[in-house]
């Protein structure tokens, strides 16, 4: 495939354009006075239109957009400065031309001014790696203000188009794209979303196709939802095939990434022509280790270790090497698909299989792989291994991962596993117990103060987070009481790390917290699971746009022994409850147990869908309220009254 082909990829446009009347200065009544958006009341600002037109002229395509957009509060006006970002690499693969804006004021529904932008107030900002920005600044913005603007983008690239996203930032009344196609190339429609599923208005006519969403909720990051990009509702077009005509054969069509092993091939080609597909012995040519004896996976984790610890990762996550292999070796810098397929080259040399999957990462853009050979949605590589007769994956973009652990965005169901002539879709079913284990001994001590002896301990990807949180705070000398909440009266000390995530999958936080105000007090007061994770509600929002994405199953556990000194005795504790919603999403245990001179607490909480519609959220919301309630109930010590 021509390498151009894939530069279309990197482009992330504000797609926002036209609608029903998409000529500047003519807003309706409705919208001049609009001051609230009925389903988002808080929105700061409101797209009101918003429309797309795509023709092709040639090898040509070109898009007409039209906005117009409304200042609702003195928050929104940073809406007013616009950016728009395209790709033009070295052979102005786009280019944007034709723009025209304007801010247009109204004062009791009658039109007071419109100001056109002059061309000081359009201008392009040079980007990294190719890329520019066409930026707009409006003047004398105003709450109630309307926005406009319009512009052409041409793009060079006809195999993959943007196509259309419906959502923006700040709600969105009317968003329609259409599309004119040519009858000398033939595309597939690729569209996503439960809105464009469910609610879309579609039109087709003489070969120009239209679709329509209507009230859209703006795009922003929920708690638990930094996927959110995987439900946005969009569509977009890959090219399947193109007419040719010749002398001899008349007219003809010529098929374009058609199957699953055409696509693969043309990776495979891709990455051998950078170097990283080779037979000879890397280890030994370039390396200089050895990595014989023991057992293959012996041998692969060697490998993976000198590579993560002597040369530095750098750079995006992606499916497409900058530097060939020999660059790297020597820089001794590289992006992450760049160190896994060396790794891949490292391994083949030595005899163990090993091939690249692609995979569409979590917030690429798509919760689902399509089933048929679309590119567009792979952005990262995986490795594929067999390992002493075990499929292992691999990944080499963590600098902390040990050997085996896969960045948790890569956690999907299936990817494209390569192999020449033989590419196909396989599933991927990464297995760990990522649970958490909490244990806390309170007690009085030496100076007749409570004290909290605590264990932490995370497992597989829980530890691999605490290990990056505690490395940052070493790196910026911060001390490692800052992990918690800032707590009245509570001293924190005696921090030890047990780091065995490479030898036994855990990471073991250690400390103590005294509280010195209860030395000697009649009445001891205290949260006994205070440092739980939910001991929060996260979900404070009124409604939830996206589903709730805890991204894996898994439990927290928690133990604590109180320790009930000499001469008191246990005034009140909290009693034992447990709860679910519907589905069995997530549940929650709490149980208190009275011994001889102990109070023991054992509290579970568990999260066995991790995946939570959004019509399920009210009743997360109440859940999650009552578990942290529930956490945050104290035990009360007091001191025995003498008869």
């Amino acid at each position: 495939m021509n390498r151009a082909l894939f530069f279309l990829t990197f482009v992330l446009l504000s797609f926002s354009a036209l609608a029903q009347t998409a000529k500047m200065g003519q807003a309706n009544q409705i919208e001049i006075y609009l001051n609230e958006v009925p389903f988002e009341p808080d929105a700061p600002a409101v797209i009101l239109m918003t429309q797309g037109e795509s023709k092709f002229f040639g090898s040509v395509f070109e898009t007409t957009y039209f906005v117009r957009m409304k200042i609702l509060a003195e928050a929104g006006k940073q809406y007013a400065d616009v950016r728009i970002r395209y790709y033009v690499g070295d052979k102005r693969y786009e280019e944007i031309s034709g723009v025209k804006a304007q801010t247009v004021n109204y004062v009791r529904g009658v039109k007071t001014e419109e100001i056109k932008v002059e061309k000081e107030g359009i201008f392009d900002v040079a980007m990294d790696n190719g890329y520019q920005e066409m930026r707009i600044t409006f003047p004398n913005i105003q709450v109630g203000s309307i926005i406009e603007y319009t512009y052409k983008k041409t793009d060079k690239n006809i195999t993959f188009i943007d196509g259309w996203t419906f959502q923006q930032s700040i709600p969105t009344l009317f968003s329609k794209y259409q599309i004119t196609m040519t009858p000398y190339l033939q595309y597939r429609t690729i569209g996503q979303g439960s809105n464009y599923a469910n609610k879309v208005e579609k039109t087709d006519s003489n070969g120009t196709y239209s679709w329509t969403l209507r009230d859209q909720y703006s795009i922003k990051e929920e708690p638990f939802m930094k996927n959110f990009r995987d439900y946005v509702d969009r569509i977009e077009f890959q090219l399947t095939q193109y007419q040719t005509r010749s002398a001899t054969a008349g007219v003809e069509w010529e098929k374009v990434l058609n199957t699953w092993e055409a696509l693969g091939d043309d990776m495979i080609t891709y990455y051998s022509d950078k170097g990283f597909y080779r037979s000879n012995p890397i280890e030994k040519e370039a390396l200089n280790i050895d990595l014989s004896g023991g057992s293959q996976k012996e041998q692969a984790a060697k490998a993976y270790y000198y590579l993560r610890d002597n040369y530095l990762i750098k750079g995006d996550d992606w499916i497409y090497p900058k530097q060939s292999l020999n660059q790297l070796l020597k820089s001794k810098v590289g992006s992450p698909v760049e160190l896994m397929l060396t790794l891949m080259g490292i391994l083949k040399s030595m005899g163990i299989k090993c091939d690249p999957v692609l995979i569409g990462s979590k917030g690429h853009g798509r919760s689902e792989l399509v089933e048929y050979p679309f590119l567009n949605q792979f952005d990262e590589i995986l490795l594929l291994t067999e390992l002493d007769g075990s499929l292992q994956f691999l990944d080499v973009s963590d600098r902390m991962a040990p050997f085996g652990y896969v960045d948790l965005d890569k956690h999907v169901s299936g990817g494209l596993y390569l192999q020449k002539k033989q590419s196909k879709l396989i599933p991927i079913d990464i297995r760990h117990n990522s649970n958490t284990v909490h244990f806390n001994q309170v007690s009085l001590n030496e100076d007749g103060q409570l004290q909290m002896q605590s264990s932490f301990r995370n497992y597989f990807y829980k530890g691999l987070d605490l290990a990056h949180l505690i490395d940052s705070k070493e790196r910026k000398s911060e001390p490692l009481d800052k992990i918690f909440k800032e707590e009245d009266h509570a001293e924190f000390s005696n921090f030890k790390v047990d780091d065995a995530l490479r030898e036994k999958n855990y990471y073991t936080l250690n400390y103590e917290v005294t509280y010195p105000k209860t030395a000697n007090s009649n009445l001891l007061s205290f949260r006994p699971l205070k440092f739980s994770s939910f001991s929060e509600n996260p979900f404070s929002e009124e409604y939830r746009v996206f589903p709730v994405d805890f991204e894996y199953a898994f439990s927290e556990t928690y133990n604590t022994n109180v320790m009930i000194p000499e001469g008191y005795e246990v005034d009140d504790y909290p009693l034992q409850e447990s709860f679910t919603i519907d589905g069995g999403y997530v549940t929650f245990m709490y149980s208190p147990t009275m011994m001889d001179n102990m109070l023991k607490i054992t509290a579970r909480f568990e999260v066995k869908i991790p995946l939570i519609p959004a019509y399920q959220y009210e009743n997360l919301k109440f859940f999650m309220e009552s578990v942290a309630s529930k956490l945050s109930e104290p035990v009360i010590l007091k001191k025995k009254t003498s008869l």
